[in-house]
């Protein structure tokens, strides 16, 4: 993608480097464009290459998106105009009229989706749903690519509920791509249930299981960590308007306060190796943990908790007697070992 400098030849003599926001090699010293700079469309600055990345370029294929029920992705003239003209505005003759009223026939919305309804409403589900959780089109295309693959490698007679297998490759997905979207599965089912369908975590993990004998185990066994949580929960804090009130009148400045947090909630976690914790809940944790910090920073500034365990059961959608059992749990390891007083 890349040529190498040696081989590009100045006038000027002098070393060539690379403009990456307008594509072009220019002179060092005297500006003088000297050659354009072709990369891939998905190329970004900086970019970094690793082999965890999850590419779908592979995925994508001729005249068929992933995500729902078309065709070339490009239409003919307008939606309901039926006279064609040519690229100088010259009415075409009968006979292109007639082959370019037949193609839009075959391109029109009603034709895409014939005998194809179901695939129809699970991808317009599939959108509704990725987009009411705020998830990237990588994971809404990932979500797809397995759809496709199951519906295809599995009879229909073995598939009973799509709801609940889109619900089961969006989950999947989001696994996946857990440091971009760390939604609980709890969070997902309930998006189903908003929209009126009734999802459970349970079903969506059963699903899992019923269908790994044909196409493997999609699901990584790599365990959730609390740490993957723990930005997407600060956010959630920082954006609550109770909090920001409780920080107004301590005085605190907010992005301070959000880096002391993300700081502080990172060293804890140090301290609680996945042995330590044992089965706990990660998501449950991780807001114990965050819950923890602030108590902390409370007594380093001799005033009282910006956060209360009421606070955050509320913008975490967590129990506060959850809470409140892990905080303990969390106080006594410290206490024992003497290291931090609250």
């Amino acid at each position: 993608m890349t040529q190498e400098y040696s081989k590009i030849m100045t006038e000027c003599e002098h070393s060539p480097i690379l403009d990456e926001i307008r594509g072009e090699y220019i002179c060092s010293k005297c500006g003088l464009v000297i050659k354009k700079q072709y990369v891939s469309p998905s190329y970004q600055m900086n970019e970094t290459t690793s082999n965890d990345f999850k590419n779908n370029k592979h995925y994508v294929a001729l005249g068929k998106r992933l995500n729902m029920v078309d065709g070339l992705g490009s239409f003919i003239d307008y939606q309901y105009k039926s006279k064609f003209n040519d690229s100088s505005g010259k009415v075409l003759s009968p006979k292109k009229q007639v082959l370019y009223k037949r193609l839009k026939y075959f391109y029109d919305i009603r034709s895409r989706y014939v005998n194809q309804e179901t695939d129809y409403n699970v991808f317009n589900l599939l959108n509704r749903v990725t987009a009411k959780l705020k998830l990237s089109d990588n994971i809404r295309d990932r979500a797809a690519y397995f759809y496709n693959k199951i519906t295809t490698e599995v009879s229909k007679d073995d598939i009973t509920n799509h709801i609940i297998l889109i619900a089961m490759c969006i989950f999947v997905a989001i696994r996946e791509y857990k440091h971009n979207a760390p939604v609980t599965i709890q969070e997902l089912a309930n998006i189903f249930e908003d929209i009126g369908h009734r999802v459970s975590p349970r079903t969506i993990l059963r699903e899992i299981q019923k269908v790994s004998p044909y196409v493997g185990n999609l699901l990584n066994p790599q365990t959730r960590k609390s740490e993957d949580y723990i930005n997407r929960i600060i956010s959630k804090i920082i954006n609550s308007n109770v909090v920001l009130e409780r920080l107004f009148k301590y005085d605190e400045e907010v992005n301070n306060y959000k880096i002391y947090l993300q700081n502080k909630c990172f060293s804890l976690f140090k301290k609680f190796n996945i042995k330590k914790r044992g089965g706990r809940n990660p998501y449950i944790f991780a807001v114990a943990i965050l819950y923890t910090s602030d108590r902390i920073f409370a007594k380093q500034k001799h005033r009282r908790s910006i956060l209360t365990q009421k606070i955050l059961s509320d913008v975490c959608d967590c129990a506060e007697y959850s809470i409140r059992d892990h905080f303990k749990f969390i106080k006594s390891e410290f206490l024992r070992e003497k290291s931090i007083e609250f």
